[in-house]
């Protein structure tokens, strides 16, 4: 062979090595960051479950906190019925003739959420009150919780009682599955 074909070989190979070494190279750089990545992944993934933990107790003491203030505006019986303070919050807080002005536009509302039994439409129409703190309509009635120094979500949720009567009525079905209407 001649030079020129030694030379030619001579530099492919050492290019064709210094091509392979890069590639090695650059293969382990990124071997380093996918370690990496998959190390920060296992560490968020187990923040994330120590969140949500965090969140599931928050939403239980929620819940209870929610059910100790209720006792003062339910009765404890089935279905939920309002007792003398209850009563007297919706009516003494213009609540009462607020709802009769609106419960149609409330009833659509619940129904965009779809209860089928007696107890849904209950939850979810006190869920629904839980929303509407700063529903246009209930304006005068956070007026008057501020002012008479009363709590304007406990008189919506006792409003949610009213608001599952009268969803009653509209939907007859919801109480008697069973009959045609």
């Amino acid at each position: 062979m001649s030079n020129e074909i030694w030379i030619f070989v001579i530099n492919l190979v050492v290019s064709i090595i210094v091509g392979v070494a890069s590639a090695f190279f650059t293969i382990g750089r990124y071997k380093e960051k996918v370690d990496t990545l998959k190390d920060s992944h296992t560490r968020l993934e187990e923040k994330s479950t120590k969140m949500k933990t965090n969140i599931d107790q928050l939403l239980e003491f929620k819940t209870q906190a929610q059910k100790f203030i209720d006792k003062n505006i339910y009765k404890d019986q089935s279905p939920l019925s309002l007792t003398e303070f209850g009563q007297q919050l919706v009516d003494d807080s213009g609540f009462k003739s607020i709802f009769d002005d609106i419960k149609d536009d409330l009833v659509h509302m619940l129904e965009e959420q779809a209860p089928a039994t007696q107890y849904e439409t209950q939850e979810k129409a006190r869920s629904l009150m839980d929303t509407l703190a700063d529903y246009g309509p209930f304006q005068p009635i956070q007026k008057y919780a501020f002012e008479h120094g009363k709590d304007l979500n406990q008189i919506l949720r006792a409003g949610g009682i009213l608001l599952r009567d009268y969803y009653f009525t509209k939907h007859p079905e919801v109480i008697n599955p069973n009959e045609e209407y």
